[in-house]
């Protein structure tokens, strides 16, 4: 990929195994330590202010002293641990810089982040705004003639600090805004914003050249063609079909999407090309190249991983350029240090992380892998697979720790779509690049080949992403399995201390690492598991994972919102891969509506489920026909592949699933016309001595006749979000509810949950726990009844 960023061999220091870590990596990986421990503040800044200068002060005591390397690489890594903690101990993220304009009406003056601008059928639109203490992300509703695409505007309204949904299994928003420079959000009118200039930067003017190229790819290829040639060109997949996306994820694939090394690498082999061709003078091709580096990071939007990759690719260039050959260790290890100078917070970014593990691997674990997988397999298969191998070894830490999963045919996937894809990539490049200068005649033909080519490549992908057992759950893992990982991996590869002619020790690593992560993985599963239900937090709807003794799972509702977020894929998915689930044993759905249902597809997508329940009403709608969500799910291919049982509901109905029963305490018998939720069931779960009442949005009529029936339950989750519609006095004295959990969003317009049901709820001693104010809600029945637990607050017990 990059010629003189070779295997750590390639500065000619001897045999690969007996080299020594580069000084220059070594420090970095110090540094990065700590600016992560920098950034949680343990300790103030004086203490790492006074730690460097006392080592600095031990360097010029012990200066002329001869003393073994080892030590001072130890000294000068606990100098870069300090220097990175400073650093970060020092960094404010923007939300701190807002703190003190939020909630109050206020002028706020910046320039709209190119590309960032949205808009939408009905008027409205969003764009982000680099005010001067960090961005600000901007709602306009019904933005008439405000309707800018660059230049410095200015808005009118109250800040409001950042939202986002606090569940296990994804990244906590105010970390995610962070890393992104947010500080706030405003939602205003159209009339509360005005244009001050519409002057164009020099940013602005790479990303309208992005833009042009764009329209070369849309003009001359199918939407969805060319939605996904425009992500792997120039990063994002906004535009891209769920489907695909999907198929990429199933196949190990999003790394194409996001612009990095191989991108990278591709353009300079064009570049390169182009200035031979040209006979451009190797110093003036060299600068050049340089500068169209920079400017592609510009147009891709400066990302962590595309910032590593042209930082690297300047390192090459500098090489080149001096007639020396660097070793690409030393060049990433600078490159993370630059970078977490810049912006510290890119140390907790997925991206970056994955980055530059998955560049560390293929630097210093490809030769090792190749010579393993060269025993028995021809040598170009073997090369071609060390490739994927060597990235994912390095990066299979942090895979697991933020997506929970794995994909097994993902080494395939890249051994087979890379190489079309990359084909694709630099024909629909330059095609795109000759429809700007005016050279239609020649670049439609290549766009068109590249569309040919995409759908081979996307038909192997989807035949690829049918197999079985294309998703392999993880669910948490121990901090200190790693060590055990790495030591298994090093000893495999006979890398470090476990060198060929230590056969013993390796063989005994080799042993006990093994042994130790088998025991690692199986211990939790012979752990007790009681009985624990999480309400997870969804914004304006339901959702609740129940994890029974048994470790069955039974989910309850799904949530949905209107628009493009789809909770089953973006918040339901992701917990249960978190939990490590790999299927759902019965899926229950209230009824029909979207904030209940909206994510079910979604779900259907990624796990098999066992058996479906759900209102009679939902299944043939006022015309024979389902409802919309339940249409969507039932429709699904997936879905029909894994479903087994569908229940009607029907009152007094029991479901029995080994030790737990789910007792339908109320479900409609017609569709009513007064709207879905007059339509939704009541579900009682019980598993033992406990028990939970599910009762969806039914209204004050439904509970009173499921208060005419054994009701009683533990913990009771609150009807309709809250609404005083329903939760009347005499339903809550039935069921005597030792918990009350209530289901809304933060802000909502409707004012949920509303005073009276929570005065109802506090005069009869009723405590209440609530997604809007602490996130997802988990309750455990532990033997000392309900304990509850926030996410956002108590994130440890989850």
């Amino acid at each position: 990929m990059f010629p003189a960023l070779g295997h750590p061999n390639s500065s000619g220091c001897g045999p690969w195994w007996r080299c020594k870590m580069d000084p220059v990596l070594a420090g970095s990986m110090a540094y990065v330590a700590g600016v992560r421990v920098g950034l949680d503040k343990w300790l103030p800044v004086l203490v790492w202010v006074t730690g460097l200068a006392f080592l600095g002060v031990f360097i010029v005591f012990i200066r002329k002293k001869e003393l073994p390397g080892e030590v001072w690489i130890g000294v000068c890594m606990g100098c870069m641990f300090c220097a990175g903690a400073w650093r970060s101990g020092m960094e404010e993220t923007a939300a701190a810089r807002m703190t003190s304009a939020l909630s109050k009406r206020d002028t706020f003056t910046g320039r709209i982040v190119p590309g960032t601008v949205k808009k939408s059928r009905q008027g409205s639109m969003t764009f982000l705004m680099e005010e001067k203490r960090g961005r600000i992300r901007v709602f306009v509703r019904k933005a008439g003639s405000f309707q800018p695409e660059y230049g410095v505007v200015q808005a009118t309204g109250p800040l409001q600090p950042i939202d986002g949904f606090y569940n296990p299994g994804v990244q906590m928003p105010e970390v995610g805004a962070a890393i992104r420079g947010e500080g706030g959000r405003l939602q205003v009118n159209g009339r509360d914003c005005r244009i001050l200039s519409q002057n164009l930067t020099w940013t602005d003017r790479i990303y309208k050249l992005g833009k042009a190229l764009r329209q070369q790819l849309r003009h001359s290829m199918a939407p969805e063609d060319s939605a996904l040639l425009e992500g792997m060109m120039l990063g994002g997949s906004q535009q891209i079909s769920s489907e695909t996306l999907r198929m990429f994820q199933r196949c190990g694939l999003s790394h194409l999407l996001s612009v990095s090394g191989s991108h990278v690498a591709l353009l300079m082999g064009i570049l390169a090309g182009g200035a031979r061709l040209f006979h451009i003078p190797r110093k003036a091709a060299i600068p050049l190249i340089m500068v169209l580096l920079l400017g592609y990071g510009v147009l891709c939007g400066l990302r962590a991983s595309v910032c590593r990759a042209v930082l690297l690719g300047m390192g090459v260039l500098l090489g080149r350029a001096g007639r020396r050959r660097a070793r690409g260790t030393a060049f990433l290890g600078l490159a993370a240090i630059l970078l977490l100078t810049w912006k510290p917070w890119w140390c907790r970014d997925p991206g970056f992380q994955l980055s530059f593990t998955a560049a560390l691997g293929l630097m210093t674990l490809r030769r090792s892998v190749a010579e393993k997988l060269g025993v028995f397999l021809p040598c170009p298969l073997a090369q071609g697979l060390a490739v994927p191998i060597s990235a994912q070894l390095l990066s299979l830490p942090f895979l697991v720790e933020h997506f929970h999963s794995l994909s097994p045919v993902s080494l395939w996937a890249n051994l087979l779509l890379v190489p079309l894809l990359s084909l694709c990539l630099t024909g629909s490049a330059v095609g795109a690049v000759l429809g700007c200068m005016g050279l239609i005649v020649p670049a439609r033909p290549i766009l068109a080949g590249v569309s040919q080519l995409l759908g081979t490549a996307l038909w192997m992908g989807n035949s690829l992403a049918r197999l079985p057992g294309t998703q392999l759950v993880t669910g948490q893992v121990s901090w200190w399995l790693w060590p055990l990982y790495i030591l298994l991996v090093l000893s495999v590869l006979e890398i470090g201390w476990f060198q060929p002619f230590r056969s013993r020790l390796r063989t005994g690593t080799i042993a006990a690492a093994s042994l130790g992560l088998v025991t690692v993985l199986a211990l939790p599963r012979f752990q007790s598991q009681p009985f624990t239900v999480y309400f997870l937090d969804v914004g304006q709807g339901d959702c609740a994972v129940a994890v029974t003794p048994e470790r069955e799972i039974i989910v309850v509702d799904t949530g949905g919102l209107p628009g493009q977020y789809d909770t089953g894929e973006r918040i339901l998915v992701p917990f249960l891969r978190w939990l490590g689930a790999d299927k759902v044993d019965l899926l229950i759905l209230s009824h029909g509506h979207l904030d209940h249902a909206g994510g079910a597809a979604g779900l259907s997508h990624w796990f098999p489920i066992s058996a479906l329940a759900l209102p009679a009403p939902d299944l043939t709608g006022t015309d024979g026909f389902p409802t919309k969500t339940v249409a969507k799910l039932i429709s699904l291919e997936q879905f029909r592949q894994s479903r087994k049982i569908v229940y009607k509901m029907q009152t007094n109905q029991k479901i029995c699933k080994k030790k737990s029963i789910i007792q339908i305490v109320e479900a409609p018998t017609e569709y009513k016309e007064g709207g879905e939720n007059e339509n939704s069931g009541i579900v009682r779960l019980v598993s033992g001595p406990y028990s939970v009442l599910f009762t969806g949005d039914a209204a004050g009529e439904e509970e009173l006749r499921a208060a005419a029936r054994a009701v009683r339950s533990d913990v009771l989750k609150v009807s309709h979000h809250g609404s005083r519609s329903s939760s009347c006095p005499e339903f809550l004295a039935g069921v005597s509810p030792r918990l009350g959990v209530i289901s809304a969003g933060r802000g909502n317009r409707f004012g949920h949950p509303h005073r009276e049901v929570l005065e109802r709820l506090d005069g009869l001693g009723i405590p209440v726990a609530r997604t809007d104010t602490g996130g997802a809600i988990k309750v455990v029945f532990d033997g000392r009844g309900p304990v509850w637990y926030s996410y956002r607050w108590q994130q440890d017990f989850f």
